[in-house]
């Protein structure tokens, strides 16, 4: 009993011979060295990076591939890479749809026909991390973001980004507050806040919608809204933005907030269907898609 711990700096005399008999006659090495320290924590984003030209140096390396895609396409060399000797993200790829028992983030390009609606990126259900997608340029508010390339890939792999943020991100900023802490604006991003693009690319230059933002005070905690001018975007909750007097494909946008946000929005396109408080969504330039009387309310 007295020799129960064989690395106790402090044994006897007695144990240390029964140490070196026990060693020699099972021929072992009883390791008292202390144990090595736990892997390193990976940050986002500074420990991650995207690969169009296969495995990186001092990475470990996850292939995403979509089948689908034509070999001119390139797809087969392209990874998504974390440190070594960090901790394990547990990371996996699928495209057949999200992996049972993980949570998933929907990888999507809509300009791309190649079966890419059911591509997934999946972490364990209780990793630090969140992540969010975008096909259409960093998503603002976010902690940050990774450019996902395929330059030989005709459609337009040249603005997707895999944006998120560890659990804790600005802990420290106060939520923001409903209507106040939120402004919408026609004519670009304002000082102050932290602002999120409203777009619809089949809307003509006249009628100005490439300056539309609606944004958030930057002293307050992100709400990581997403724009999507393709439909819901998977996982999220979304607010359908319609006006049913423009013809410029305005059936498929949202407005998306993470699923335990705070934030339910309700959305009019006339001034009798505002409920509660209401920040009005106005485009004075497209008069004939009548966007004088819309409301994002809540």
């Amino acid at each position: 009993k007295k020799c129960k711990n064989p690395c106790d700096e402090n044994l006897s005399k007695k144990c240390r011979k029964l140490k070196k008999k026990l060693e020699s006659k099972c021929k072992i090495v009883i390791d008292c060295s202390p144990p090595p320290p736990p892997p390193k924590k990976l940050a986002w984003p500074g420990d991650f990076r995207w690969s169009f030209a296969g495995d990186v140096a001092g990475y470990n390396c996850l292939r995403i591939e979509e089948p689908a895609e034509p070999a001119d396409h390139t797809w087969g060399d392209n990874r998504f890479c974390w440190k070594t000797g960090m901790n394990d993200p547990g990371f996996r790829w699928s495209y057949a749809g999200p992996i049972a028992g993980m949570r998933c983030t929907r990888i999507f390009e809509p300009a791309d026909p190649h079966t890419w609606a059911d591509n997934y990126l999946c972490v364990p259900k209780n990793s630090d991390l969140i992540l969010s997608w975008s096909y259409a340029g960093p998503i603002p508010g976010e902690q940050g973001c990774i450019q996902w390339k395929e330059g030989a890939d005709p459609h337009t792999w040249n603005d997707n980004y895999l944006c998120g943020h560890q659990a804790g991100f600005e802990s420290h900023k106060s939520p923001a507050q409903w209507p106040q802490d939120f402004a919408w604006s026609f004519a670009g991003p304002l000082a102050g806040y932290t602002c999120l693009a409203i777009a619809e690319p089949a809307e003509p230059k006249s009628t100005t919608w490439g300056d539309n933002f609606f944004c958030v005070k930057s002293d307050k905690a992100s709400p990581f809204m997403q724009w999507s001018f393709a439909g819901p975007i998977y996982d999220r909750k979304c607010t359908r933005i319609l006006e049913p007097a423009d013809p410029h494909t305005w059936a498929d946008n949202y407005l998306c907030v993470p699923n335990d946000s705070p934030l339910n929005f309700h959305w009019t396109f006339s001034t009798g269907g505002r409920k509660g408080q209401c920040i009005q969504w106005k485009e004075g330039a497209d008069r004939a898609g009548t966007w004088l009387d819309n409301y994002l309310c809540m």
